[in-house]
């Protein structure tokens, strides 16, 4: 018997389980992999960003930011290298909508900075800057390593008392007095709450239980590029909006590129679409010709899901039907740089009864139902 089980050992899941051991939960984490961060996290680009269109992910953002810097600076293991994020247009509709995320940004206290054509082209020379219109950059932005994030909120986690079950694929989930009995692949858990944190399986985590969330997985691709030059100064994470792409430099040399279509179908296929380079070709032109010499080997090439939602934004909160069931879950791209965020949302939601330091309303399960949605835009 424990407290709280969660179901899930990726990002979300271990940043849930570090945050409620520490505020002395007794928690077990099942994860069906056998070992921890093995399904979406591994597969991540490492972004972190508060250049978000919408209050909630900003908000979101900006306390992990500072969580990330506090870890890194304690360990200076996490990889974090603080760039910035480079946000890109050269259309009028889309110098609109930077704008108004710009505004919204500094309204809640992130400093981002509005850049002129001429403030892009010092800042990025390497960018074709014909057209441009205008960009946005906030300092604080970069990438990290997801790996060494795994790890790093694992073992604290456990530091705190929390156990960690590998290999423990749930099967079912009961109501029964008192809580819900968990029966997984290694022998049954009965806990007062379980945390949803099963990212692209989420939604078969809550038909077990009776209820449903919609979040659906969809595969997104990147591409590690080697550059003949060997490895160079770090650019900010630079993203053309107009087109989607996106492109850094790796610490170790190369690029990471990575172009994420709109229209791509939910699915759990994780091999590279064989679409994936003929789109990026296609595109890194518009602002990044410099790389279109570099060839692009296939076998650097990986996919991951993106677990989405019809908006957007994960669900963080009570699930409106089965007592005793928390969802964490449909974080898409952001599980990684929300990850810190997440857990203490639901660390303050199950242990004081109501999360403090976030607003989760937007968040909610019920939204859906209720057709109250806010739809966030910054999404690549």
């Amino acid at each position: 018997m424990v407290d709280v089980a969660i179901v899930g050992g990726g990002v979300i899941g271990l940043a849930c389980a570090r945050e409620l051991a520490g505020f002395g939960a007794s928690v077990t984490v099942l994860e069906a992999e056998a070992s921890v961060g093995q399904g979406a996290s591994a597969r991540a680009n490492g972004g972190i960003r508060a250049q978000f269109s919408t209050a909630p992910h900003i908000a979101f953002s900006a306390y992990s930011i500072e969580a990330f810097e506090a870890m890194h600076a304690a360990s200076g293991r996490l990889g974090l290298h603080q760039t910035g994020y480079l946000l890109l247009t050269g259309t009028t509709r889309g110098e609109h909508a930077l704008r108004a995320s710009c505004d919204l940004q500094r309204s809640l206290g992130v400093d981002t900075r509005w850049l002129t054509p001429a403030q892009i082209e010092q800042k990025a020379p390497y960018v074709r800057s014909d057209g441009l219109r205008a960009a946005t950059f906030h300092a604080r932005d970069g990438f990290l390593d997801p790996a060494s994030v795994v790890t790093a909120l694992a073992e604290e986690a456990t530091t705190q008392g929390a156990v960690i079950a590998t290999g423990a694929l749930v099967e079912r989930i009961d109501r029964v007095h008192g809580g819900l009995r968990v029966t997984h692949s290694r022998g049954v858990l009965q806990a007062d709450v379980v945390v949803n944190a099963a990212g692209a399986h989420a939604r078969g985590i809550a038909k077990l239980c009776g209820s449903d969330v919609p979040v659906v997985p969809v595969r997104r691709n990147l591409a590690h590029v080697m550059d003949p030059g060997g490895a160079g100064e770090l650019i900010p994470m630079v993203v053309d909006l107009d087109t989607g792409v996106l492109v850094r430099r790796e610490p170790a040399g190369g690029w990471i590129l990575g172009y994420a279509d709109p229209n791509d179908r939910p699915g759990r296929e994780v091999s590279v679409d064989p679409a994936f380079l003929e789109e990026l070709a296609n595109r890194l032109p518009n602002r990044f010709p410099f790389l279109m010499d570099l060839p692009i080997d296939p076998a650097h090439c990986w996919a991951g899901l993106y677990p989405e939602t019809p908006d957007h934004h994960a669900i963080v909160g009570l699930d409106p039907h089965v007592a005793g069931l928390v969802h964490c879950v449909g974080f898409g791209g952001h599980g990684v740089m929300h990850a810190p965020a997440a857990g203490r949302a639901i660390a303050e939601l199950i242990v004081g009864g109501a999360c403090t330091t976030f607003d989760l309303a937007p968040l909610r399960a019920s939204r859906f139902a209720d057709g109250d949605l806010i739809s966030e835009t910054a999404v690549f």
